[in-house]
C-alpha cells in the first residue's frame, strides 16, 4: 500500500516539475481539447440517445383503444404515454453518459499520446538526467505505441470488469449473505483494475524510450504493480472532475510517473 500512496503522492508533486522547468504551457493544450471533446460528445449522445429510443417508443406505443370509456382514462393513457417516453429517454441518456464517461479516459489517453510521450521525456531528461536526441521516427514510434497500449488495455479492462461483474453477482446469488457486499467488492476490485490499466500507459513511455520489448515492459510494470495502481488511481479519481480532470490528468501523471520511477529506480529485471 506503501507504493500505492506514493504513485498517488508523486502525481501531486508533478505539477511543481512542470511549472519550475518550463512546462506549464502544456496545460493549455488539453483546455482546447477538452472544449472540442465535450462539445462532440454531448452533440453525438442526443443524436445517439434518439436513435436508440424512438424505434423503442414506437414498439411500445400502444394506441388507445377505441372502445376506451371516459375523457379522464384517455388522459391517464395519454400520461403513461408521455411518462413512458421521458423514462425511456432518460435511462438511455444515463447509460449513454457512463459507458462515454468509460471510453472518454482512454479517449485522452489516445489523443493526449504526442503531450504525454513529449512530457515523459522531458520529465526525464530535468529529473533523470537521460536525454534523447529528438527523432521524428522515434517521437512517432513512440505515440504509435501509446496509442496501441491504450487501445489494449482498454480490451482488457472491458473484458476483466464484465468476468469480475459476472463472477461476484454469480457468487450473489448462489450465496445469498454475499450480495450484500457484492456491490462495493466489484466497484473496488473494478476500480482497481482501471487504476492499474491508466497508471501502465503513463508508465510505458519510459519503457519505449529504454527500448524495452513488451514482454520486458510488462514485467517491470507488474513488478511495481502496486505504484503503477497508484498513479492510475490518481487518474482515474481527477478524471471524476469535469473539465479539470481533461486538463490535469494526462499533464501530471506521466510526470508523476518519471518522479516515482526516480525515487523507485525503477530498472528491468533480467528475464530468468
Amino acid at each position: 500500500m506503501k507504493d500505492f500512496f506514493l504513485g498517488i503522492t508523486d502525481c501531486f508533486r508533478a505539477h511543481k516539475v512542470v511549472v519550475n522547468n518550463g512546462m506549464a504551457w502544456a496545460y493549455f493544450i488539453p483546455v482546447f481539447f477538452s472544449i472540442i471533446l465535450i462539445s462532440v460528445i454531448f452533440a453525438f449522445i442526443g443524436d445517439l440517445v434518439s436513435a436508440i429510443a424512438s424505434p423503442l417508443i414506437d414498439v411500445f406505443n400502444l394506441s388507445t383503444p377505441e372502445n376506451m370509456p371516459g375523457a379522464n382514462l384517455e388522459k391517464v393513457w395519454y400520461f403513461l404515454k408521455v411518462a413512458g417516453e421521458y423514462a425511456v429517454y432518460g435511462i438511455i441518456y444515463v447509460l449513454s453518459i457512463y459507458v462515454l464517461f468509460k471510453i472518454q479516459k482512454y479517449i485522452v489517453l489516445i489523443a493526449m499520446a504526442p503531450l504525454m510521450a513529449y512530457l515523459s521525456e522531458k520529465a526525464e531528461e530535468k529529473l533523470l538526467g537521460n536525454s534523447y536526441e529528438f527523432n521524428w521516427i522515434t517521437f512517432l514510434s513512440d505515440i504509435w505505441r501509446g496509442v496501441r497500449v491504450a487501445l489494449r488495455n482498454l480490451l482488457l479492462e472491458l473484458v476483466l470488469l464484465v468476468l469480475i461483474g459476472l463472477v461476484i453477482s454469480g457468487l450473489g446469488a448462489v450465496f445469498t449473505p454475499l450480495a450484500v457486499i457484492a456491490a462495493p467488492l466489484s466497484a473496488s476490485l473494478m476500480f482497481i483494475v482501471s487504476s492499474y490499466y491508466f497508471g501502465y500507459s503513463s508508465f510505458d513511455y519510459l519503457n519505449e524510450r529504454r527500448r524495452l520489448d513488451i514482454k520486458e515492459g510488462n514485467r517491470l510494470i507488474w513488478d511495481n504493480k502496486s505504484l503503477v495502481a497508484g498513479n492510475g488511481a490518481f487518474f482515474s479519481l481527477l478524471m471524476l472532475i469535469p473539465v479539470l480532470g481533461i486538463i490535469f490528468a494526462p499533464i501530471l501523471c506521466p510526470v508523476g510517473a518519471v518522479i516515482s520511477s526516480q525515487k523507485k529506480s525503477l530498472h528491468p529485471k533480467k528475464a530468468d
